[in-house]
């Protein structure tokens, strides 16, 4: 339950950038009294200054673990791969431990109004304007089980950044004019979920799961109930749970991990522990007979979730569980995605898993969406075809679950499974924001900061024994519990739930005590430090090494060794733009089929191939290109090298793999319009490209998909593909010579030109506005405007687009979330702006979701402030923070191994230079105000507008 959308457009940033360069241009960028000038009210110093108190309980080198004297936890993780820094917030405080308002979304409506809320120390419009000159990307969300708020930044900024974080956590006032702001605010939350068939299915599994347990209740709570609670109220629940020995604060980054262990010492010092509620949980009865819950949505197909209650986290059973989740229904590979959804083909998609809690037995699930014929008349054979559909999948995925629980698994899906735990473990430490975020979990999770990597050890311990004993002990039929959603008639409303009376009985369950206080984390925290870890050293990073192959790939190698990983991105231009108006969708099927045999491998040796290793690979078409991506340990990067080269230029398309795929693809573009934003995008794409490729999505028209063959995609992947088009980059712990000399053998006979040269078409431009409105099922209402015309990437009009981006739309303090969001009444949950570029001309767009009665009003205001834009200069102080916007951003978006590689490929692709990155900074840099203004009146012409709604506005 994210309180901000400033992801729905994300500005296409594909510079690849000297790194090591960039960060030295960061700091000479940010001594410009224009960015590095920020405005902040410093928190009041006591008169007489505290010495800052705290323990420290670990320091290893990288990352300091300590106690401060009130109970907070602090945890500085140091990652000095990239100039940022996250700065994160933990509350053990999510919707379960509620009490007496338990089913009101009270903690989801606190943390709205304590994410750059009024403090004692400085006022909203304050927060914003020091959020915005730091560049921050910021945001909070809230959980059965705990809130967090962060704040991601640049390194320099990393004070201003814990700062705020300290400030909301210990001096909010709960302002009643943001109250009734953000209670508007939360309606269009509701609204949104209900246009959201994932949270439908999820409520739904909530209530069939949990029969006394608080956890059964929404995380954002009943409407009814929500609309009832008092500004007091909300004040009261801050005071008694916000206390720092019922927090964790984790700071990840490139910072000096004692300087910021000092600082929030600091800020905190005035702060005493508190007193925490004694709670108490029901122990949820034995299921001894099959559930079933069902509901509707605006979806096009049944989705199926068949689950079993599980165990907590840590507790007997559960890492068997994780495996045999792994087993089933993760990766190509597993039994549930090979018999049922490609044998069978009874379902488009499948997965399973393992939920488990600390607070509570969590459930084993399955989940798949059912292959059913479109349907649009919804007679009583259409719902009894639907019924029959449902129980041969749920038939056929229960034979799989029967398999495991009388024959056990096998030796080698056991050591695919861990092989794979093994790799995730170390792909996740690849992001500030991603290490911030996992230390905070695992520690309030199970009191270790190092959880996971003690977890791959016992995940390595498990035997084919305990996997099948675990299946036999919790995949009994009758604790079985059945979820599905159907698709709902026209003009039916999707299913909304209301509160449910408690479980006859659920008074009298015996009780588990729930003990919030950090020193319950520590005491397991002592125990689990007992077993010592290997810890790797400090790596580096390289600047990337370019090399042209005689054929005229350009292969790109960066070393990193702060990884044992490896990131393999080969990218093509093509795409969409490859397709033929009419007949987009050609180029997507293609990319997808070509991990599905080759004239080397089988389909299922290169599955079982890449999977054993516990590595990646993968094949798909965007608007402008068609890409292979692979990622490794850094041990194996050879072998997946080799097949991905394979997948790449000799796939072979067998027709039976086809007949596997083609229905999954056309389920995919039938599940478009599902959400309210899939179905927003779709209408927006039609009636702003008309006839050009780009008016759909790259997986494109079920009537063409529908009818391709394996002979046209054959033909098409042999008259398209040329190594002129192409960038290959390898980014990673390897050695640059050792990558150009296997590349040279693989792909040095790649035919240099296509058959078909690329030559894309450009879109119409439209001369004149044009509005549409689209009636929808789902109760919400949504617009998107798109503004031309467009710029191409390699435009030098780019930058700016980008700085205009920010000052329109970068929360909080964008000109739309202010006008939207931030000025009474909340008319939007989700605002955002951005540029949309690529080969071809895009266009500018701004988009929001709304209430029906609200569309019309939000959209005056959106329009006026995009009118602003073209008609007065921007402040300095707006110029300035979208400037720090767009740098942090640059180093933001470029963290993982495989965000850089697809960076550096893209960019060299697109043809923009090696010295963009500083070209690009030094035009973001001496932009003015009357520039910005031009570049608004050029770019914001010919509104394409959108209008999604539920009725006809007020």
């Amino acid at each position: 339950m994210t309180q901000s959308s400033h992801g729905l457009i994300q500005p296409l940033r594909t510079a690849a950038g000297l790194f090591l360069g960039l960060v030295a241009l960061l700091f000479a960028f940010s001594g410009d009294p224009t960015l590095a000038q920020v405005a902040a009210t410093p928190t009041p110093a006591p008169t007489e200054p505290i010495a800052p108190a705290y323990e420290v309980l670990q320091d290893t080198g990288d990352r300091l673990l300590a106690k401060l004297p009130n109970g907070l936890i602090v945890i500085v993780s140091e990652i000095h791969t990239a100039p940022v820094v996250s700065a994160q917030v933990w509350i053990k405080t999510g919707s379960i431990y509620e009490q007496e308002h338990t089913g009101a979304g009270l903690s989801h409506f606190l943390e709205h109004l304590l994410s750059g809320g009024t403090t004692t120390t400085r006022t909203e419009e304050e927060n914003n304007r020091i959020l915005g000159a730091i560049g921050a990307r910021t945001n909070a969300s809230t959980s059965l089980d705990n809130v967090n708020y962060y704040i991601n930044t640049t390194s320099q900024f990393a004070p201003q950044a814990i700062d705020l974080l300290s400030d909301w956590m210990q001096h909010s006032v709960i302002d009643n004019d943001q109250f009734k702001r953000e209670r508007d605010v939360i309606q269009s939350e509701f609204a949104m979920g209900q246009g959201d068939p994932g949270r439908i299915f999820w409520k739904l599994t909530q209530q069939a799961r949990y029969a006394a347990h608080p956890a059964r209740h929404p995380t954002i709570g009943y409407l009814d109930e929500f609309l009832k609670i008092s500004r007091d109220e909300i004040y009261d629940f801050y005071k008694r749970m916000y206390v720092p020995n019922n927090m964790v604060f984790s700071v990840a980054g490139d910072v000096d991990r004692k300087a910021v262990l000092e600082q929030i010492a600091g800020a905190w010092a005035g702060t005493p522990a508190g007193k925490l509620p004694a709670l108490s949980f029901p122990v949820e009865a034995e299921i001894d007979s099959p559930r079933t819950m069902s509901g509707q949505a605006g979806i096009q197909r049944p989705r199926l979730r068949l689950s079993w209650p599980g165990t907590q986290l840590g507790g007997e059973g559960d890492y068997a569980l994780d495996v045999l989740a792994v087993i089933l229904g993760q990766g190509e590979s597993s039994r549930l995605s090979r018999q049922v959804r490609d044998e069978t083909r009874l379902v488009t998609t499948i997965a399973a898993y393992n939920l488990s809690f600390n607070w509570g037995q969590g459930y084993f699930g399955i989940d798949s969406e059912i292959a059913t014929p479109r349907v649009t008349d919804f007679n009583a054979d259409a719902q009894a075809a639907f019924t029959k559909a449902i129980d041969d999948a749920k038939a056929a995925i229960l034979e799989q679950v029967e398999a495991v629980r009388d024959n056990g698994v096998t030796e080698a899906e056991l050591a695919r499974a861990k092989r794979k735990t093994l790799a995730s473990v170390i792909y996740d430490a690849q992001t500030a924001g991603g290490v911030a975020s996992r230390v905070a979990r695992d520690f309030i999770g199970t009191g270790d900061p190092d959880y996971l990597k003690r977890y791959a050890a016992a995940v390595e311990a498990i035997s084919v024994e305990q996997v099948q004993d675990a299946a036999q002990k919790f995949l009994e039929p009758k604790r079985m519990i059945t979820v599905t959603l159907l698709p709902g008639a026209p003009g039916q409303a999707p299913t909304e739930l209301a509160r449910q009376a408690e479980a006859d009985g659920a008074a009298t369950l015996p009780q588990q005590a729930i003990d919030l206080d950090n020193g319950v984390l520590l005491a397991k925290w002592r125990e689990a430090s007992k077993t010592p870890l290997d810890r790797r050293a400090a790596g580096r990073i390289e600047p990337i090494e370019r090399y042209v192959l005689p054929n005229g790939l350009r292969v790109l190698v960066s070393r990193n060794t702060a990884i044992p990983a490896v990131a393999m991105q080969f990218y093509h231009l093509g795409g969409l733009l490859s397709d033929e108006p009419g007949k987009e969708g050609v180029a997507n099927a293609t990319a997808q089929m070509m991990p599905k045999g080759t004239v080397n491998r089988s389909a299922d040796e290169i599955e079982t191939t890449i999977e054993n290793l516990g590595a990646g690979l993968s094949a798909d078409a965007g608007n402008n290109t068609w890409y292979s991506r692979a990622v490794s340990l850094s041990g194996d990067w050879k072998t997946v090298f080799e097949v991905q080269a394979d997948v790449i230029l000799h796939p072979s398309f067998p027709a039976d793999e086809w007949a596997k795929l083609q229905p999954r693809l056309l389920a995919g573009i039938d599940r478009i319009t599902d959400s309210w934003s899939g179905e927003l995008r779709s209408h927006f794409l039609q009636a702003y490209f008309g006839e050009h490729p780009w008016s759909r999505l790259p997986i494109g028209r079920r009537e063409v998909v529908e009818q391709l063959t394996v002979s046209d995609l054959a033909r098409f992947h042999q008259r398209h593909l040329g190594a002129s088009n192409a960038v290959l980059a390898v980014f990673g712990d390897v050695e640059p010579r050792e990558v150009l000399a296997l590349a040279t053998k693989l792909y040095g006979d790649m035919p240099a030109q296509p058959i078909e040269a690329f030559g894309p078409t450009t879109p119409a431009k439209h001369s004149e506005p044009v509005t549409v409105r689209f009636n929808t099922a789902k109760p919400l209402a949504a617009a998107q405007i798109g503004y031309g015309p467009g710029l191409k990437r390699d435009s030098s009009d780019y930058p700016a687009v980008q700085v205009m981006s920010k000052v329109l739309s970068s929360f909080p303090s964008g000109w739309l979330e202010e006008e939207l969001r931030g000025r009474g009444p909340g008319l939007v949950y989700a605002v955002g702006a951005g540029a949309l570029t690529g080969v071809e001309p895009g266009y500018f767009a701004v988009l929001f979701n709304s209430q029906p009665g609200q569309v019309d009003e939000a959209l005056s205001r959106a329009t006026a402030q995009v009118e602003r834009m073209k008609e007065t200069l921007v402040d300095e102080a707006d110029l300035n923070r979208a400037k720090a916007a767009v740098l942090a951003d640059e180093f933001l978006e470029k963290q993982s191994l495989s965000d850089r590689a697809a960076d550096a490929a893209l960019n060299d692709l697109y043809g923009l230079g090696a010295d963009e990155p500083t070209e690009f900074l030094a035009a973001v840099k001496k932009l003015t105000a009357e520039e910005l203004r031009v570049i608004g009146q050029t770019y914001l012409r010919n509104p394409v507008t959108v209008v999604l709604t539920h009725e006809a506005p007020k």
